[in-house]
C-alpha cells in the first residue's frame, strides 16, 4: 500500500523552489534543484541529483548516481531555459543521465519507460511510452524512438534518427539511419533491416491477420525491385492502419531507411 506521506532523508538537499508531490521518498544525498516538480509517490534511491526544469511523473523510480535535468552536451546551447519530461511508472536505474533540451524544445521521456544502468537520452529527443532501453543504450540529440521499441545492450540512435514502434535494435547496433516500426535491426556502417519484430508484435496482442499483412509490407517494400521508397509508395492508405504508419514512416524519413539485407 502506497503512503500518503513524503519522506526526506536529513541529508539530502531539496532547494527552495522544488515541488514535491504526496508519498514520496528521497534516498541519501539527493540534491533536487529550484524547478524540479516531482510526481506523487516517486522514490529516489541515494546519490540522484534532479536539475532544475526537471518534470517526473507519478510512481518512477530513480536509481544512484543518476542525473537528469542536466545541461546538454552541444556547443550552440548558452543556457537558455530549457527542460525535461519524464512520465509515470517509468524505471529508472543507476547511472542514467537524460539532458535538457538546447536551444528551444523539451526532452521527453513517456510512460512506463524502462532506462537500465548506463543508459543515455540526449538533448531534445523524445522516447515514447514504454520503450526499454538495455544498459549502455545511447539516444542521441533530436532523435525520437517509438513506443514500446526495445534497444539492446550498447546500442545507439544517431542524431536526427528515428526507430520506429515496437521496433527491435539489436546489440552494437548504430542507428545511422532509421528504423522502420514493427522490425529488427541489426549492424553498422549500414544498419541493416533483418526482418519483422515477430516475436514482439505476438507480445503487444496483434491477431493473426495484422501481422501477417505487416510481415508482408515489410518484405514487399525491402525487396521491391526500384527500392524501398517505391515499395512504400504502394501501401499508402492501406486497409490495415499498421501498414499505412509503416509506409508513411518509410516516406517521410529525412535520413532515409535503413539498408535491406542482401539476397541470396
Amino acid at each position: 500500500m502506497e503512503t500518503q506521506e513524503t519522506a526526506v532523508h536529513p541529508t539530502a538537499v531539496v532547494m527552495p523552489g522544488a515541488e514535491l508531490g504526496v508519498g514520496v521518498e528521497v534516498g541519501p544525498y539527493c540534491v533536487i534543484e529550484p524547478g524540479v516538480e516531482l510526481g506523487d509517490h516517486c522514490r529516489l534511491h541515494p546519490f540522484v541529483r534532479l536539475c532544475g526544469r526537471t518534470q517526473i511523473g507519478a510512481s518512477t523510480t530513480v536509481g544512484s548516481h543518476s542525473v537528469l535535468g542536466s545541461e546538454p552536451q552541444d556547443k550552440a546551447y548558452s543556457g537558455e531555459r530549457t527542460s525535461v519530461e519524464i512520465g509515470s511508472h517509468c524505471q529508472i536505474h543507476e547511472h542514467v543521465t537524460v539532458h535538457r533540451a538546447t536551444k528551444e524544445g523539451v526532452t521527453r521521456v513517456g510512460n512506463g519507460v524502462m532506462m537500465m544502468a548506463g543508459s543515455h537520452v540526449g538533448h531534445n529527443a523524445t522516447v515514447e511510452d514504454e520503450v526499454v532501453m538495455v544498459n549502455q543504450s545511447a539516444v542521441a540529440g533530436h532523435a525520437t524512438v517509438g513506443r514500446r521499441a526495445f534497444l539492446s545492450m550498447g546500442s545507439a540512435v544517431h542524431q536526427f534518427g528515428r526507430v520506429g514502434r515496437l521496433t527491435l535494435v539489436g546489440g552494437g547496433c548504430m542507428v545511422t539511419q532509421d528504423a522502420p516500426p514493427f522490425s529488427i535491426v541489426v549492424g553498422n556502417y549500414p544498419v541493416v533491416w533483418r526482418g519483422p519484430n515477430s516475436v514482439g508484435l505476438k507480445r503487444a496482442g496483434f491477431d493473426d491477420p495484422t501481422r501477417s499483412a505487416i510481415r508482408r509490407a515489410l518484405f514487399a517494400i525491402f525487396r521491391h525491385p526500384d527500392g524501398t521508397t517505391a515499395g512504400a509508395q504502394q501501401l499508402l492508405d492501406h486497409a490495415v492502419p499498421e501498414v499505412d504508419e509503416l509506409a508513411r514512416f518509410v516516406l517521410e524519413s529525412p535520413r532515409g531507411i535503413c539498408s535491406a539485407p542482401r539476397q541470396a
